[in-house]
């Protein structure tokens, strides 16, 4: 039933097919436009599981892919300007100059009808403007851009600059770090360690990431709550290689203390091979694995992993970077 409101529907009750049958005059009703189609003709597109081998290899008939069920954007690009596949072996869409109209293995992320000779009239806006060889249809003229010409703090082109916390210096440019970053003030809850080349740099001399789980949404806030998940994900952890295990004297199962010039986390011991030691500036730099779920609520409760995170900000999102800080970990609670 919440499927079927998410698809939508006309005014008769049936379900929609396509987010192009919806309209503004009231006749249809959508819950998400993008998921318009998930259950066209009634049927759960989404837990179709037709075997790979009885289909072409976009193996659209293995689930549901939103929108439209179109698995690669913009892919009247695999086409050249005449319509025709770039490469046979990798081709997703083409002119079918008879039917007049684009076909393929892939639903046509494109205008149906819109031939490649179509060239737009002088005083055409919008979508309309443009022509049957532009085929980046969400920019303003159909281009793929480089860069985009306006509306960032920084840019236009991208490039590398080391997080805010960070244990290495730049190779790629004397300048560190993003110089347009957003910086808060630096409060006992936000201060920034030193990084790059700097004095200290060595206090913190792994890197952390923050990700989330499966069994649990956002910061865990309603998902502890819920007595199932709090089961299958019962208590806070990092993960770490055996590696760095060996180093710090960490255990399996056990406790460590995990340490930024924010503030001091604990948390289970998950030695895994899928934290992987990487190879930087000609030494090995191990990292530390945190979801972010966890608080002081619920039925599941443990330190929160944001509380070593520090407040500098991407320049146009405004978001903190969680993916990327310093930090040390030491065996024991905290």
């Amino acid at each position: 039933a919440v499927l079927a409101e998410i698809n939508g529907r006309d005014a008769e009750g049936r379900p929609l097919s396509s987010y192009e049958q919806l309209r503004d005059d009231g006749s249809t009703a959508c819950g998400c436009w993008i998921y318009c189609g998930v259950r066209a003709d009634g049927v759960n597109q989404a837990a179709r599981r037709r075997p790979g081998r009885e289909q072409d290899w976009v193996a659209a008939e293995w689930g549901w892919a939103w929108p439209a069920n179109r698995r690669i954007l913009y892919n009247r690009a695999s086409a050249d300007p005449d319509g025709k596949p770039w490469s046979e072996r990798k081709a997703l869409v083409w002119w079918d100059a008879d039917r007049r109209e684009w076909t393929g293995h892939d639903v046509a992320d494109f205008k149906k009808d819109k031939s490649p000779g179509h060239r737009p009239p002088p005083d055409a806006t919008g979508p309309e403007a443009l022509s049957g060889t532009d085929p980046f249809i969400m920019q303003a003229d159909g281009k793929a851009w480089l860069y985009v010409p306006s509306g960032l703090t920084d840019g236009p082109l991208p490039t590398h600059y080391e997080p805010q916390d960070s244990p290495f210096e730049n190779l790629l440019y004397g300048q560190q770090r993003n110089p347009v970053r957003q910086l808060m003030p630096p409060v006992p809850d936000n201060r920034y360690q030193p990084s790059g080349g700097e004095p200290g740099v060595e206090v913190f001399p792994y890197v952390a990431t923050t990700y989330r789980l499966t069994e649990h949404h956002t910061a865990g806030g309603m998902s502890r709550w819920q007595p199932y998940l709090a089961e299958l994900q019962p208590e806070f952890f990092c993960e770490v290689s055996p590696e760095l295990a060996a180093e710090r004297g960490l255990e399996h199962t056990g406790w460590a203390t995990i340490v930024s010039a924010r503030g001091v986390i604990e948390a289970r011991v998950l030695v895994t091979d899928r934290m992987a030691p990487l190879r930087v500036h000609g030494r090995t730099l191990h990292q530390v694995g945190l979801p972010y779920h966890w608080g002081p609520n619920g039925y599941s409760t443990g330190d929160a992993a944001n509380e070593l995170v520090h407040l500098s900000l991407d320049p146009n999102t405004h978001i903190q970077e969680t993916k990327a800080f310093a930090v040390d970990i030491r065996p024991g609670r905290r």
